[in-house]
């Protein structure tokens, strides 16, 4: 529908579309009429993220058709942007009953954030790239090559746990043992 409740009807390359903002409806008919001039119609993806909205420049707020959330779901906002890792972030975690958030990087560095405000605390260089992050109890995990590093979030303890032979992919803390997937 236009604004002024109109509905839109464009020729696509397999008949002819109708679509219906206010119902979120896409009809396709397959045979249109023979007088139909070809069109492309872009679709709305309801399921990806607005570009412009993640630089924080999306003017057309609730008529936009992609997402304005982190979630399609009721209840999720996002509270700030964390900005400073350079390269992919593979691992992020948030220890139970602390207001930290903790992340590491291909870029070499893991980091410690606000969990109110979103500043970077706190970062340390690794000296080579994490594959994997997670917490369990005080203690981070950081998997690494040939290593995974272990902070103590209360004691500032920093231990490296040789053992596993290239890339530190995935964790998992059971039955107080580490087991460490690698490449």
């Amino acid at each position: 529908m236009d604004v002024h409740g109109r509905e839109r009807k464009l020729a696509g390359n397999n008949g002819e579309f109708s679509y219906s903002k206010a119902n979120d409806i896409f009809l396709i008919n397959p045979n249109p009429p023979h007088n139909s001039s070809l069109s492309t119609l872009k679709s709305p993806d309801h399921n990806k993220l607005c570009k412009y909205w993640m630089s924080g420049h999306c003017h057309r707020g609730d008529k936009c058709w992609y997402l304005h959330s982190w979630s399609p779901g009721d209840g999720f906002t996002m509270l700030a942007k964390l900005e400073g890792h350079k390269k992919t972030i593979r691992g992020i975690a948030l220890p139970s009953g602390h207001d930290k958030l903790y992340s590491g990087s291909s870029d070499g560095t893991a980091r410690i954030w606000d969990g109110h405000t979103g500043k970077c605390l706190h970062f340390t260089n690794l000296g080579d790239e994490a594959g994997s992050l997670i917490t369990e109890g005080a203690w981070v995990f950081i998997g690494m090559k040939n290593a995974v590093k272990a902070l103590n979030i209360h004691s500032d303890l920093e231990l490296n746990l040789k053992g596993p032979v290239g890339q530190v992919y995935a964790m998992i803390v059971a039955g107080y043992m580490l087991f460490a997937g690698h490449r």
